[in-house]
C-alpha cells in the first residue's frame, strides 16, 4: 500500500469530514440528544491533523486537552448528571460561576498567548488562545446544560470564523460561520425546554 497517498488524501478530506461533523454535533446539542457527545471525539480526532497543518496549536490543545475529555465528561454528565440520575435539565449559570469563568478566560488568554507567541511559531497566538479559554468554559457550560453557552459560543465562532480564513481554512471557516446562526438558534430552543420544565414544576 502507498502510505503517502493514503495520507495525502487523508489530508485532502480530513477538512470536509471536520466540516460535516461539525455541524451534526451541533444540530445534536441544540436537539439535546446525547450522540452529540461520541461524535465530539470522532471530530477532535479528525481535526488533529488540520489545525497541525494550519499551525494553530493552542487551538489543537484546546480539541486533545480540552474537548476530546470534555466530550467524555459530557457524555457521562448528559446520561447520568440529572437530580434523580436522569435526563438533565437546561438551568441558568449562577453569576459567580460566569464571573470565575470569564476571569479564567482572560488572565489564560493573555498568559497562554505570551508563551505561544514567545516560544512557538504559533500563528495569531493571542487570539488562538482567547478562542481556547472560551471553549474551554463553554464546553463546561454546555455539559452541565447551562443556557449561557450558547451565548459564549457566539463570541467564540465570531473570533473562530477570523482565525480559520487568516489560515486559509475556509471549509472551518465557514463552518463556524454557521455555528454563530446556530449557536443563535440553540439559544432559543434551550430558552424554551427550559421555560417549559420550570412552568411544568411551579
Amino acid at each position: 500500500m502507498n502510505w503517502d497517498a493514503v495520507w495525502n488524501f487523508w489530508l485532502y478530506v480530513d477538512e470536509p469530514i471536520g466540516l460535516v461533523l461539525g455541524v451534526l454535533i451541533v444540530l445534536c446539542l441544540i436537539r439535546q440528544k446525547v450522540w452529540a457527545w461520541p461524535l465530539g471525539v470522532f471530530y477532535v480526532l479528525v481535526s488533529i491533523t488540520v489545525l497541525l497543518e494550519a499551525k494553530l496549536y493552542a487551538n489543537l490543545a484546546l480539541h486533545v486537552l480540552g474537548f476530546l475529555p470534555l466530550n467524555l465528561y459530557g457524555w457521562y454528565v448528559w446520561i447520568f448528571g440529572g437530580e434523580q440520575k436522569d435526563d438533565l435539565p437546561v438551568t441558568r449559570s449562577s453569576v459567580v460561576l460566569l464571573c470565575v469563568l470569564g476571569a479564567i478566560c482572560a488572565l489564560g488568554g493573555v498568559v497562554f498567548g505570551y508563551l505561544f507567541n514567545t516560544y512557538t511559531d504559533a500563528a495569531l497566538p493571542y487570539t488562538d488562545n482567547v478562542i481556547f479559554m472560551m471553549s474551554f468554559a463553554a464546553m463546561y457550560l454546555t455539559a452541565h446544560k447551562k443556557i449561557e453557552n450558547w451565548l459564549v459560543w457566539v463570541v467564540v465562532n465570531v473570533l473562530s470564523v477570523v482565525i480559520y480564513i487568516n489560515q486559509g481554512l475556509w471549509l472551518y471557516g465557514l463552518l463556524y460561520f454557521a455555528y454563530f446562526f446556530m449557536a443563535i438558534w440553540g439559544f432559543f430552543e434551550w430558552r424554551q425546554s427550559m421555560l417549559q420544565r420550570e412552568s411544568s414544576t411551579s
